[in-house]
């Protein structure tokens, strides 16, 4: 069968691997203050009127505002959403990813498709251009039926790929973690310091996928751009493992680098920003410690698994008056439900109705083998759980035929 075996939050399993302690220099950083001004419960009202880009094309604007009024509760219900994969894993006919399997076979089994198509541009390995471009096709597809594309970068390390040739050496999913000796040599100042040996190596990365968010544009896709996630947890190596004990500039600085190469250079003017951490907590850095400042993000989209679909740092995602998303929600990994598939999935709507009516859109992750051999799936999609039609045949679920943006051009 088609679809990766790998576990996308393996992180959490494998723990932090090797530590490395740089000698950390300061360098100034634009960092914006959070104002924590909410309550429990409910929803505060969006401070931030217009996306962080000026030049941002007119749809993205006017997804944006559809995505504050949604935070704002000015409408009713939350967006719904499926990722299908990794790269041009999202044409695979059948598995565990593709949008046919997950998103097709939904709407064949309740009568809707999700809102929002999602995919990671990395992560499973570097894909080419070319594959990219093939992956494209599909995000471009869902657009033009009306919906709405989200797009994770999950890169491998620079330090352990220079990407010479993707053909011979694309690169393995564990080149994303700290496990092992992944870390050694990891410097994450020198991905923005044009004089260092791996610089060059970081724009060629950077190139290639700046290259396929190009062709979206070119296609009017806006696109919900969420690169190197979850940066306050510890397996990932963009994350807690190679940044200074009290704070994150590093990783402040690769971000606001980033935007401004694509925005300005690259002209990319279609993204619209998504900051995404891991639920704070034991051995995880807070949800503001690696923000890149209001400037430079233009949607808050944490991430949390578990059965009984809490959000534990809601007050504070609102806090930042911003949009708000679960980027990736679903029922708790390696436990019964996603092992067995009897998750209910009614329990998104029953509790984010009641208790986080903040949160815009949510996206529910593809499933995943857990062994080479394909014998255990863990079950993360709408359509491999439980009453998978009573959620999407919910109201208060905004799906592909109920989405309203287009009123806010």
């Amino acid at each position: 069968m088609a679809g990766s075996w790998v576990p996308k939050q393996i992180g959490h399993f494998y723990g932090g691997g090797s530590m490395v302690s740089p000698q950390w220099v300061f360098r100034p950083v634009l960092v914006v203050a959070l104002a924590l001004l909410v309550g429990c419960g409910g929803s505060a009202p969006i401070t931030t009127a217009t996306p962080s880009d000026p030049q941002v094309n007119s749809d993205a604007r006017a997804v944006y505002k559809y995505l504050a009024a949604l935070t704002n509760d000015d409408i009713a219900g939350v967006v719904v959403g499926q990722n299908a994969g990794h790269g041009n894993q999202i044409d695979d006919p059948a598995g565990n990813t593709g949008y046919n399997p997950l998103l097709q076979t939904l709407q064949e089994q309740t009568g809707q498709t999700p809102a929002f198509v999602g995919l990671d541009y990395e992560h499973e390995k570097i894909f080419t251009l070319a594959e990219l471009s093939q992956a494209n096709k599909t995000l471009i597809a869902h657009w033009n039926k009306g919906g709405l594309v989200t797009i994770n970068w999950a890169p491998h390390s620079p330090w352990l790929n220079n990407e010479s040739d993707l053909t011979a050496n694309p690169g393995v999913w564990t080149n994303t973690r700290t496990v092992g000796n992944n870390l050694a040599g990891v410097d994450l100042r020198k991905l923005v310091d044009p004089a260092s040996d791996i610089f060059p190596i970081w724009r060629r990365k950077l190139d290639r996928v700046a290259a396929a968010l190009q062709e979206l544009q070119r296609a009017g896709v806006v696109v919900l751009w969420r690169p190197m996630q979850e940066m306050n947890g510890h397996w990932f190596w963009w994350g807690t493992s190679t940044q200074p004990t009290d704070s994150a500039r590093p990783y402040i600085a690769i971000w606001q680098d980033m935007y401004h190469y694509f925005t300005q250079e690259k002209g990319l003017h279609n993204l619209l920003w998504v900051y995404s951490p891991v639920a704070s907590g034991p051995g995880n850095a807070s949800v503001t410690w690696a923000y890149p400042g209001n400037a430079y993000v233009d949607v808050i989209g944490g991430t949390a698994y578990g059965d009984t679909v809490t959000i534990s740092d809601y007050t504070t995602y609102l806090g930042f008056g911003k949009p708000v998303a679960m980027a990736e929600l679903g029922p708790g990994q390696g436990g019964s439900n996603s092992l067995n598939a009897t998750f209910d999935n009614t329990r998104y709507n029953n509790r984010l109705q009641r208790d986080y009516p903040g949160v815009a859109y949510w996206i529910s992750w593809h499933d995943y083998y857990l062994d080479s051999a394909q014998t255990q799936t863990e079950h993360l999609s709408i359509v491999s759980q439980r009453n998978a039609k009573a959620l999407m045949e919910d109201p208060n679920t905004i799906t592909l035929s109920r989405l309203g943006w287009k009123s806010y051009r």
